[in-house]
């Protein structure tokens, strides 16, 4: 059975498998020399998240200071039967409010892009690293795959390319693209056996040659290796 790329505790397994792993914030991960690691911007999406909340206080007391000086103004002016400057600050407010609503139209613009992207490059993303990552390695290789893909609207219709290391987009289909990351010698030990070429993974996918059984597998295990080999593969398996 293939090692996973992280565990809670090394209980069961063998010396030398227990050699292969490093612990990391609490957990034991396979010591991968050369493996790229995602970024962590927790901290700074945070930051960003605190920053927005002050500036948006900020400006609802601004707009309702604003707000209170245009209606004692507008008074005055009533008051005063000055017509002129009153239709000058119901035209002003108009265009503020104008304003506005373009402003929420972009920001709903920007949601649904997200929205978009979330359903089309991430499902995408999981697709591939599912059928390529042995299993309970899906994840790790994930964030690497999403770095490669983007969303175009071709014909009114979103549709996924695939971009270059670089980030600009390339000729490549996502069958390329899925091929690349099978031989990429880095991502190696977390790709299953079957799907590197010339079985470059080393084994991984199933032990270093040991039969992979149904009974060794956890559920997470068996709904990976059927959406990545099929349900009749599964079957075949030894119990």
């Amino acid at each position: 059975m293939g090692l996973k790329y992280q565990l809670d505790t090394l209980d069961g397994l063998d010396d030398s498998s227990k050699a292969l792993y490093v612990e990391k914030d609490g957990k034991y991960v396979l010591g991968i020399e050369g493996l790229p690691q995602p970024e962590d911007v927790s901290g700074l999406k945070s930051k960003v998240e605190e920053l927005l909340a002050e500036k948006k206080s900020e400006a609802d007391k601004r707009k309702a200071a604003e707000e209170q000086a245009r209606l004692e103004r507008e008074e005055a002016l009533r008051k005063s039967g000055n017509v002129e400057e009153l239709e000058k600050s119901w035209s002003e407010k108009y265009t503020r409010r104008e304003a506005e609503l373009n402003g929420m139209l972009e920001q709903e613009r920007g949601t649904l892009s997200t929205q978009i992207r979330d359903l089309t490059v991430g499902r995408t993303a999981t697709d591939i690293a599912s059928s390529l990552a042995i299993p309970g390695s899906a994840e790790a290789l994930l964030p690497h795959i999403e770095r490669r893909l983007s969303v175009e609207q071709r014909d009114g219709k979103p549709v996924v390319v695939v971009l270059d290391k670089q980030g600009k987009l390339s000729a490549s289909t996502l069958d390329e693209l899925k091929a690349e990351f099978a031989n990429n010698t880095a991502f190696a030990p977390l790709i299953a056996g079957s799907k590197a070429s010339g079985g470059g993974a080393g084994g991984a996918g199933n032990g270093g040659g040991a039969a992979l059984k149904r009974s060794e597998m956890t559920p997470v295990a068996k709904r990976e290796y059927i959406t990545a080999h099929g349900q009749n593969a599964y079957l075949k398996l030894p119990k």
